[in-house]
């Protein structure tokens, strides 16, 4: 545990560094800006080709992926919390995938992606995240036994697969236009990056940022053992599944955003606790912290550095955290 004369130079560290890829990620693109493009903006005195390439294309796909990576992180360590497993993860149990199948199946049957459907994706996407870890859950449960961690991950790991299957036999039979679209989902890449996009789902995860952080104290004692956290007065049940709700909507909604990435939970919920304890009154804003820095330098890798090569966010996060789960999942010693 990390001593509290400690906790502001690691959170001001975190902050510099994400202050410094927000910077480096708006400044640098097909065409190159400044800071000074970047504040005549703020000032309402920017030319059209900065309010273009600023205002409406790479500021809005950056806060994007501040969001999402902030919401992944944190719905990471909740699962992690929830299952005492640093293996858990939102796109590792399902959950990404179960989200993003739903809205697949509502793009297909759709005869236009119109606006209506995209004002109630986050319903339907929060459905399928939720019905996704609720059968993993199902089939990781043994009678008597309860739920091992590391057949939880294997269970989420297997159902991810098989929805992603299914995806891919949904999109074969579709236009080009929603193939595509879909693909954007299934590859991680960021689909967020409008203002409109921002101003509808936003609001609903940042509610649910808030709603995870007064239950701080709730999460302390889960930590604990189950006869402990009973004798300490939690209604451990109740608050299970309301942890398991809460990261299901911030998976599904960052799904929405940002397009089915998985591991920045993993390594993001893993590397706080590693570094700050178990406190959640710290490793959730520090979490949230390193998961947007991580995904903001991924996309920002992507878009610039490999430029013209179509990789998308989602697999550059993929080649860092699938070494790192395997690091992880080597470490972990079965029960």
């Amino acid at each position: 545990m990390m001593r509290k004369n400690q906790l502001l130079p690691s959170f001001t560290i975190l902050l510099l560094l994400l202050l410094a890829a927000f910077l480096i990620a708006l400044s640098v693109g097909y065409t190159n800006s400044s800071f000074s493009d970047f504040m005549e903006l703020i000032k309402g005195r920017a030319d059209s080709s900065t309010l273009l390439i600023i205002g409406r294309i790479r500021l809005p796909r950056i806060v994007a992926s501040m969001i999402g990576g902030a919401s992944l992180s944190l719905a990471g360590l909740l699962l992690q919390t929830l299952t005492r497993n640093p293996l858990a993860d939102s796109g590792i149990l399902g959950i990404n995938t179960g989200a993003g199948l739903v809205v697949a199946i509502l793009v297909g049957l759709s005869s236009t992606i119109h606006p209506v459907l995209l004002a109630f994706t986050p319903l339907f996407a929060m459905l399928g995240g939720g019905l996704t870890i609720f059968l993993v859950y199902w089939l990781a449960r043994k009678k008597l036994y309860g739920v091992h961690p590391t057949r939880l991950i294997i269970t989420g790991v297997g159902i991810s697969s098989m929805l992603s299957g299914i995806m891919v036999s949904i999109i074969s039979s579709l236009d080009d236009f929603k193939m595509e679209y879909i693909v954007q989902w299934l590859s991680g890449r960021v689909n967020g990056g409008d203002w409109s996009s921002l101003t509808l789902y936003s609001p609903l995860l940042i509610l649910v940022w808030v709603a995870t952080f007064s239950r701080s104290r709730s999460l302390n004692i889960m930590n604990l053992n189950d006869q402990t956290a009973m004798a300490l007065g939690l209604h451990l049940q109740k608050e299970r599944l309301v942890t398991l709700v809460l990261a299901t909507a911030l998976g599904a909604l960052s799904v929405v955003l940002v397009g089915n990435i998985t591991f920045v939970g993993l390594i993001a919920g893993h590397i706080t606790r590693r570094w700050l304890g178990n406190d959640h009154r710290i490793t959730i804003p520090a979490s949230m912290i390193l998961g947007s820095l991580i995904l903001l330098l991924a996309d920002t890798i992507g878009r610039v550095l490999l430029v013209g090569t179509g990789i998308p966010t989602g697999i550059i996060v993929s080649m860092i955290g699938a070494p790192y789960f395997l690091y992880l999942l080597k470490q972990t010693q079965p029960s």
